[in-house]
């Protein structure tokens, strides 16, 4: 992958649509593997960074697969750890890689990524009581809920 081994020698290059510094990525399609899809109960996962970013002055990277759920549909996204930096926003991007805004940069490579589990939980929950809450309003009163964010 030239790309990846371009971003290892530092390689940086501007994306003059969103302002965004990109770091080895040479315009390819990074798509992130959504490991939550399979395993919403995963706490702890194992990945590589392809590419480093800087979103509004902080750090950001893609990976090759992820845990972390992004923000989206009204549902917030994750927070955790990636190695030793904290997960403070995740977000897709409009070519579908997972982007994870971190509190410090870290390097290319392995990584080891931890979700913090009490708030998937409580998210996962909350979203499923908000699925049976707006059925409950169809049966009762015929009331569809047409937007709801948490």
């Amino acid at each position: 992958m030239e790309w990846v081994s371009n971003l290892k020698n530092g390689g940086a290059q501007e994306n003059s649509s969103s302002g965004e510094t990109l770091f080895g990525f040479e315009g390819k399609n990074i798509m992130t593997k959504r490991l939550y899809y399979a395993d919403s109960y995963l706490k702890e996962f194992s990945g590589t960074v392809l590419e480093c970013r800087q979103i509004d002055t902080k750090p950001a990277v893609v990976l090759d697969r992820t845990a972390f759920y992004p923000e989206s549909g009204g549902q917030l996204h994750d927070t955790g750890m990636l190695n030793d930096a904290h997960v403070l926003n995740v977000l897709e991007d409009e070519s579908g890689a997972i982007v994870h805004v971190l509190d410090r940069q870290i390097p290319a490579g392995a990584v080891t990524g931890r979700i913090d589990w009490a708030r998937r939980f409580d998210h996962m929950q909350q979203h499923t009581g908000q699925h049976i809450l707006s059925q409950a309003f169809i049966a009762v009163a015929q009331a569809q809920t047409l937007s709801f964010h948490m």
